[in-house]
């Protein structure tokens, strides 16, 4: 007879989280890739970046889940939703990582009621982590709706720019 893992409660808070940052990885390739072939140059790098932060968060989640003798489930919580307006990108973004911050607070909570001190430490880096990208994009709809579309014809005139220089 096997016995239950008494880390289960945690290992499926973080087969959760990986579900998430899968998800949001895809999500900001998508932005990506569509923000990089409307010469959106500084919106696709910056998405690209993201991404790859989500991955690491995935790695670091898979990390602990294995360490706690779970099984990792490396499925996206959601399908990437095919957005190509930048303003919309941006809203969706912020609301991803809002979610993002508020199920890690509370998974963080529950962990450290369980004695699970070091995966509440893991959501708790997680959370800080996904703030500082809710900020960096809340910064860009500020930009957005300070300069309006002059912030993205500027932004088109560089890539231009680059692409003449090759």
């Amino acid at each position: 007879m096997a016995t239950e893992n008494k880390y289960q409660k945690s290992i499926d808070r973080l087969n959760q989280a990986i579900g998430k940052e899968i998800a949001t990885t895809l999500q900001y390739l998508y932005f990506h890739v569509h923000f990089e072939d409307d010469g959106y140059e500084y919106f696709s790098k910056m998405m690209k970046q993201t991404s790859i932060t989500e991955m690491f968060h995935t790695d670091k989640i898979a990390d602990r889940i294995l360490f706690l003798q779970g099984e990792v489930e490396m499925m996206p919580s959601f399908e990437p939703r095919k957005i190509r307006d930048v303003k919309e990108a941006l809203e969706f973004s912020m609301t991803l990582e809002q979610r993002t911050v508020d199920s890690y607070n509370e998974w963080a909570r529950l962990c450290a009621a369980e004695d699970d001190q070091i995966t509440h430490k893991l959501f708790q880096d997680l959370a800080k982590e996904e703030e500082e990208h809710l900020d960096m994009f809340r910064t860009e709809m500020e930009n957005m709706l300070n300069y309006g579309e002059q912030y993205l014809a500027l932004q088109s005139i560089a890539h231009s720019k680059e692409i003449t220089k090759k």
